[in-house]
């Protein structure tokens, strides 16, 4: 069987869905089930000629290089795929945030991409999510039949767990970390909440309840500036790190060596990094949203994202009780360790399997047998 995969997301500084795509890839390639994955993309390197705007070339190049191709199914990772697909599909949604919270998202997003993901879902044979909560938002939003849509989880990749103390140090003095601090890993973008955490940070420091510094790592997002403003303006500016995008080798040694891994965001369809500090064994501190706290199953310490008094008893709760520390990191370890990619490539196979079972009826081809 020949799969075509979207690696479009998959670039040098991946975000969560570049790595969602990377890694699910070599999950699936080193799952023995004997399928051909070839990859789609609009820059070079793929099975398909290279285009500069990937939105012309998914919609206009890319059904003429299918057809080419003669693929028996195509899997698009990233929420969109071509509207003139010749043929099955399955599609990728991470979370439906464009659509129930368009503000935190780039006007020209809400005008291109929002109505092209309804109609990519509307044709899929199958809809992966990474969640229950993105899930029903899916079904309820898009108005697809719950049959269609599918979860597979994400999970952090082995480079994910406890480093000893040389590689901590290593990190430190790569990122100009000098002393206790807590992390955040995201992109730099509103919907990630950042500007309630520096204040409940600041208000902490102020207070003298904690001498942390605050770690951001991630590229910067849409809408940034704001942030960073408030930083000068927070007293406290010297003592916030912005490390931008990091090499993936330094995030075991960042997560391991903070005392708090905090995620304060306002959605998320699932939230890798919360994964990749509970496998560490980082303490986490995360809103109280439905993904979040699907994914930390009660391994980590719930805040109300919109109260800036919430996240600062939060951060004070996590880094003042000593007990309640050692309970998070020995519950993050086992929870993260109920996930992993080959569970999720188990289950994308056989998602691949029901799309072309009902792309063709009576159809049972298995993907399993080589």
């Amino acid at each position: 069987m020949r799969v075509g995969y979207d690696i479009t997301a998959i670039d040098e500084r991946p975000s969560g869905v570049g790595t969602y795509a990377r890694t699910l890839l070599g999950a699936l390639a080193a799952s023995d089930a004997g399928h051909a994955f070839v990859p789609l993309s609009n820059r070079p390197g793929a099975a398909t000629r290279s285009f500069p705007s990937r939105m012309l070339w998914m919609q206009c190049v890319l059904p003429g290089e299918l057809r080419r191709l003669g693929l028996d199914l195509c899997h698009y990772t990233n929420s969109i795929g071509p509207l003139g697909h010749p043929g099955s599909y399955v599609v990728t949604i991470h979370d439906m945030t464009l659509s129930l919270m368009p503000r935190y998202h780039p006007f020209r997003k809400q005008l291109l991409i929002r109505p092209v993901v309804a109609l990519t879902a509307r044709r899929a044979s199958r809809i992966i999510t990474v969640s229950e909560h993105a899930r029903r938002d899916i079904m309820r939003l898009l108005r697809v039949p719950p049959e269609r849509v599918c979860v597979t989880s994400e999970a952090a990749d082995p480079i994910f767990r406890p480093v000893d103390h040389d590689e901590q140090q290593r990190v430190r003095a790569a990122h100009g970390i000098r002393g206790p601090y807590l992390l955040f890993v995201g992109t730099i973008e509103p919907r990630k909440n950042l500007a309630r955490l520096i204040s409940a940070w600041a208000r902490l420091r102020a207070d003298r309840v904690i001498p942390h510094q605050l770690v951001l790592v991630g590229g910067r997002g849409w809408h940034d500036q704001p942030i960073f403003e408030q930083v000068a303006r927070c007293g406290f500016g010297d003592q916030v790190i912005f490390t931008g995008y990091v090499p993936r080798a330094d995030l075991p040694g960042l997560y391991t060596g903070a005392d708090a891994f905090v995620l304060p965001s306002l959605a998320e369809g699932f939230g890798l990094p919360l994964i990749e500090a509970l496998a560490c064994g980082t303490p986490a501190v995360i809103s109280a949203t439905p993904a979040l706290t699907e994914v930390a199953g009660g391994a980590a310490l719930l805040v109300d994202p919109k109260s800036i008094g919430s996240i600062a008893v939060g951060l004070e709760r996590i880094v003042c009780d000593p007990q309640l520390r050692c309970m998070l990191h020995e519950q993050g370890l086992r929870r993260a360790a109920e996930f992993s990619w080959q569970r999720t490539a188990s289950l994308t196979l056989g998602v691949y399997q029901e799309a072309l079972n009902a792309s063709t009826p009576g159809r049972s081809r298995n993907l399993y047998s080589t």
